[in-house]
């Protein structure tokens, strides 16, 4: 199984990039209580909807490991996108996935990647009734 900081490198690969600490946060938070993507993160309440502080230490650690690399855009908005190490990281993590495993991941990122932010805070609000 692909642990936790491997499947966001495969998120990000995906993806291409996640405009936002609140849309990434909201995107990992609806693959594992929506899709059922093992994840170990818990999430807590918070003013944009359900927030795990031990995803964003991944995500710092990462960044740390210049694996990914969090651009701002402006005071509020954050942009993550691969580094050239984290993409050929990406592709080996992918190889030694799983195709059922693949397969179910990539699906659910398909739904998530033209979504609005907006729609990702509802949706993972009412699943959290806050």
């Amino acid at each position: 199984m692909v642990e936790d900081m491997e499947k966001l490198l495969v998120i990000l690969h995906k993806l291409r990039e996640i405009r936002g600490r609140t849309r990434f946060q909201k995107i990992v938070f609806l693959l594992k209580e929506k899709d059922c993507i093992n994840f170990r993160y818990n999430f807590i309440p918070y003013y944009y909807g359900p927030y795990s502080y031990d995803l964003q230490f991944d995500i710092n650690i990462l960044e740390a490991a210049g694996l990914i690399q969090v651009m701002p855009q402006n005071d509020i908005l954050y942009v993550h996108s691969l580094t050239r190490e984290g993409e050929i990281a990406a592709v080996k993590i992918e190889q030694k996935m799983s195709n059922a495993e693949k397969k179910k991941l990539f699906k659910a990122l398909k739904g998530y990647k033209t979504r609005s932010t907006a729609s990702l805070i509802s949706e993972a609000k009412k699943m959290t009734k806050i």
